[in-house]
Order: C-alpha cells, then structure tokens, then sequence
C-alpha cells in the first residue's frame, strides 16, 4: 500500500535521461547483432578480426573493473589470462574436458587463487601494488618455462575443436556479457562502494563500507574475466606457449584501450577496444612495419586531446553517462512520511561513549595525555581547544583510525580500541571530518544511499529516508549532481547527512559549522536536537564557539593534549585556564627589547 504515496519527480529528466540511456543500448544491440551476422556469415578473416576484438573487449572490462571502478592500477592482469590459458589447455589435453567446462574450470581455478593473492596484494598501494601484479605475470610465465607442463617452454599444440565461427559467437557472448557484468555493477550497492573507495577510502570506511571486503570482489570478479579470455585464445589458436599466454603486449594494450575510450565508464572500454582494434587491422594491412609506432602515436595524442577518453566527448552531450543507481529519488506524500530517525535504542542519560585515560604518542610528541570523555545518549557533547590540542585526534582514535598507546574506549559495553573503522561505522558511530572527504564519483544522492546500504537498512527504507534527508539538508534540488559542484555550506550539510544516514548512537562533528552562516547553523541545530531527541549522542569538535555553546549540555577543553576543563558551558567559558589558553586574556605579553 505505501507505494501509491511514492511518485516519481523530475519526470522531464527522467524522459530525457532514458532516452539518451535507451539509445545507448540500442545501438549496442545492432552492434552485437552485426556481429552475430559476422559470425555467421562472414569469412574466416572477418571472424578471426570479431574474436581477436571480443577478447580484447573482456579483457578490457576486466582491467577496469580492477583499476577503473577501484582504482588499483594493475600491470599484470594478464598474468589471470596465462593461468586461464594454462589451466584450460591442462583440462583439455590431460584429461580431455569439453571446452566449455575446461573455460569454467579456468575461470574458477584464477578465482580461487585471486582470492588469497587480493587480500595480500590489495593491501598494497599505488606503484607497489602495480609492480606486485607486474611479478604476478612474470612468476606465471617462469613456472610455465621451467616445468614440463603442457610443454614447457616449447609449448604444445591443443586440439581445435569446433570452427572459427564457433569460437567467434563464443567469445562475442562473453564480450556481451562483461558489458551486462559492468552495467550491472555500475548499478549496484558493490559498485557503489567500489567508486566511493577509489574516491576516498578513509571516507569509505567510514560511511561503514568494508572496503577490503569490496576489493577483493572486484579482484576476483576480474581475474575471472581475464582468465576467460585467456581460455578462449588457446581454444581458437590451437596452441600454448609462456610467451603468447604471458604476452604483456595484450596488457599494455588493454590499458591503452580502456584509457582511450574512457577509464572507470561502463562504454568507454567498449569503445577503446573496438575502434583501437580496427585500426591496428588497418594499419597492419598497410604498413605492418610502423604498425606499432603509429598507432601508439594516435592513442597518446588522443589521451592527451581527451583525457576522459572518448565517453568524455558523448558525455558532453548528455550521452554515456551514468544513471544514479536507484534514481531519481521519489515524491512521498506527507501522508507517507515517517521519523526521519528510529526511536532510541538506549535510554536518554545512559553512557553511550566513553574514553578512559587514553593517550596517543607520536615518537617523542604526546599528542593526547590520559585523556577522559564520556558522551551520554541524548545529549551534546562539546570539545573545544587551541589547533594541535588533539581533538581531531580524539576522533580518529574512536572511529579506528588510529591506535591508542593507553587506555580504553568503550561504546556501550563493547571494546573498540582494536575493530576496524567500518565495523565501528556499522556498530553505531558515525563521524564527519575536519576538513570535507566527498565521493566526487557519486552524486549527493548516492552519497546519502551509501551508509545506509552498508548499514543493512532495507531498499524500500535506504530510499525513503534518503529522499527525506535530501530535503531536510535543502538539496532535493541537487539529487544528482557532484559534491565537487556544491558550494562550501551544501557539502557540509551533505556530510553531515552521510553520517545520519548510519542512523548513529554517537554523531562525531569535526567542526562542521566553521564559515556557515547564522541560516546554515540554524539547521544544523534543528537536525542534531532532531537526532539527540531520538536517542542519539552528539561529540562536536568545534572552534566557533557562539555555535554550539547554545545546544551544548557538557563541554571538555583541550590545551596541548591534556584536558584542562570541564563541565557545562557557563562553568567552563568562566575558568580562568581556558580563558588562558584558548579565549584569550586579551592582555597583550611584554616585548622584551
């Protein structure tokens, strides 16, 4: 019944942006049919040129689910396509399996190898993690030399079962499928997390997203793909060797196709594949000697010309884009609203938070000294103090983001000082920062969906409360577009609701009302009693002070990482040791001459 008070908003977008997305979709139709036709129909070149384009399509979906949506640039993603290559031939020549499940077997044996390799490898970052893969290929290709199998550095012929067409329609159906994968992903609470993590992981972690977790899905899920292929190529050449099955020319020219067509996009590896191997056919039946020199001369001066690939010239047109998963949010009747926060699970006054004599040392700098704070449910908990008093790293010391060298930090009765950023996110704390982390990849109604999908909150539910969080921030207007776009208050508001939409126990604001406007930190009032009144314990880092002394209940103060204060706001504005070292004497010290 509650689905009669939801209609759809926005319908001139939703016309204009189905259209342009049907459109798309369409003419990749005709292009897999046209294919199909080929297949079918066409000479044995024209289906060599189809299977030799579809393998490089899979492979480039695979790169870039790896390294496009996650952002782990991978150079060894062919070292899956080798072990593909090499398990399907095993399969097939040692115990004569069908190619079809030899390719499955393939695939399964890259999965369950990428699935310990990733959580090792996936802990490394940028370059390290790069020239880890880039080992991966090579270790591959010295087994594969230095060991008698499937015939060693020599090789060995595979028996070539079926035609040339068959292995084209075969491998045209994989194509189309790593396009449906993508697509799908793009479209999905994994893909989500996948775009946020590569944006911000810290922030990730903190919207409650096991980012390791995510990972190695992606990595699995491209291993897969690229083993595949690998699978495929030797049924259709008939033969392997270390060399063509570890061949690092095929991964040099994924990337440089998923780069020319558009990286981290659901058509842009499409594109790159197909109109980079058409060319490189052309340039081959022309001058098969600079073939190389000039088709990587084009591809540089086209990533150069379009940095965004060849998506970012259809995008500036509408064209190409990505929807917003679950998009456009839904008109809800007044009649159809609910609390925008559940009742309290604990008992207004109960300890929420608590922090008992921690302390946290940088080498020789004691950066907080057996620090003691305690949040209770339904109130507001200010900190206050001078820049590097610790406060900020107060917070990432409960959110896991840091360790403490003493003490303990307690939520409820649970123990936090060893779990994870996102099981604290996921266990009830929620936290902004410092200084603003948007996910740029996502727009502000992504943004709001994201915690609340890894918070387990049902589909119906995320969307409702999400919509209703968009209006209460002002940003119904702004549902689809980029954090990057709004002005400095709107994504304050936009990583204040990221936080709520955790439905947290503890809120932890790290100056969220700096440079707001009196308009501005209204609301943000309005929300936080809204929260505090649902149960919920508020910890505001803050340094303007008229801000939250207003709704404050209790207030610490820090001076060089030790607690000098104490108390509710009239007590502590008076103390002469804060007044000292934080507000200000207003006495000007002697000039020594």
């Amino acid at each position: 019944m509650r689905r009669r008070h939801i209609r759809p908003t926005f319908p001139g977008w939703r016309a204009t942006g189905l259209f342009k997305q049907e459109g798309a979709w369409l003419i990749f139709g005709v292009a897999v049919v046209a294919g199909v036709l080929i297949a079918l129909f066409g000479n044995g070149d024209q289906a060599q040129l189809l299977f030799s384009t579809c393998l490089f399509v899979v492979l480039a979906y695979a790169w870039n689910i790896i390294s496009g949506l996650s952002g782990y640039v991978s150079f060894g993603q062919v070292g899956f396509f080798g072990i593909g290559a090499y398990v399907a031939a095993t399969c097939q020549i040692a115990w004569q399996w069908d190619w079809y499940l030899a390719a499955l077997g393939a695939v399964l044996a890259a999965v369950l190898l990428a699935l310990p390799l990733g959580t090792v490898m996936l802990r490394l970052q940028g370059i390290f993690f790069a020239l880890g893969m880039f080992g991966l290929s090579h270790i591959g290709a010295l087994i594969a030399t230095s060991t008698p199998l499937v015939g060693g550095s020599m090789g060995e012929p595979v028996p070539i079962v079926g035609s040339t067409q068959e292995t084209a329609l075969v491998m045209l159906a994989c194509a189309v499928g790593s396009v449906l994968l993508t697509a799908w992903l793009l479209r999905s609470p994994l893909g989500l997390r996948l775009l946020a993590l590569r944006d911000d992981e810290k922030a990730a972690e903190a919207s409650g997203i096991n980012t390791n977790a995510s990972k190695v899905v992606a990595f699995c899920l491209s291993a897969g793909l690229a083993a595949l292929a690998g699978a495929l190529y030797v049924w259709n050449v008939g033969f392997i060797d270390p060399g063509s099955a570890f061949n690092n020319t095929y991964e040099l020219q994924t990337i440089l196709m998923v780069l020319f067509g558009g990286i981290g996009t659901l058509w842009g590896p499409l594109l790159g594949a197909v109109v980079i191997s058409l060319i490189s056919n052309a340039l081959w039946a022309q001058f098969p000697q600079q073939q190389q020199i000039i088709l990587g001369a084009l591809i540089l001066i086209a990533v150069l010309w379009m940095p965004g690939g060849l998506v970012s010239l259809f995008q500036r047109f509408g064209w190409l884009r990505r929807r917003p998963v679950w998009g456009p949010p839904p008109m809800i009747e007044a009649e159809a609203r609910r609390a925008l926060f559940p009742a309290a699970v604990s008992r207004t006054g109960e300890p929420a938070l608590r922090c008992e004599e921690i302390t946290r040392r940088f080498g020789g700098l004691t950066a907080l000294n057996r620090v003691n704070l305690e949040a209770r449910s339904g109130q507001i908990v200010a900190v206050i103090g001078p820049n590097g008093a610790g406060k900020t790293t107060l917070f990432n010391l409960i959110t896991g983001f840091d360790r403490c060298n003493g003490g303990t930090i307690r939520f409820g009765e649970t123990l936090l000082n060893r779990l994870a950023p996102y099981r604290i996110a996921r266990a009830g704390i929620a936290r902004t920062f410092q200084t603003c982390r948007p996910f740029p990849s996502l727009t502000a109604w992504e943004t709001l969906l994201l915690p609340a999908l890894a918070a387990g909150i049902p589909k119906e539910e995320t969307i409702r409360t999400a919509t209703q969080m968009l209006e209460r921030l002002a940003l119904r207007e702004q549902w689809d577009a980029s954090p990057e776009g709004l002005p400095p208050g709107q994504l304050r508001f936009l990583e204040i609701g990221r936080a709520l939409m955790l439905r947290p126990r503890v809120l932890l604001l790290d100056e969220v009302m700096a440079g707001m406007s009196p308009e501005e930190i209204h609301l943000v009032h309005a929300l936080l009693r809204e929260a505090v009144a649902a149960g919920c314990a508020v910890v505001a880092i803050e340094h303007v002070v008229p801000a939250i002394m207003p709704i404050a209940d209790h207030v610490y103060v820090l001076d060089f990482g030790t607690t000098i204060a104490q108390g509710r706001p009239d007590e502590v504005l008076r103390n002469p040791a804060v007044i000292e070292a934080y507000l200000g004497t207003g006495e000007e010290a002697p000039v020594n001459a």
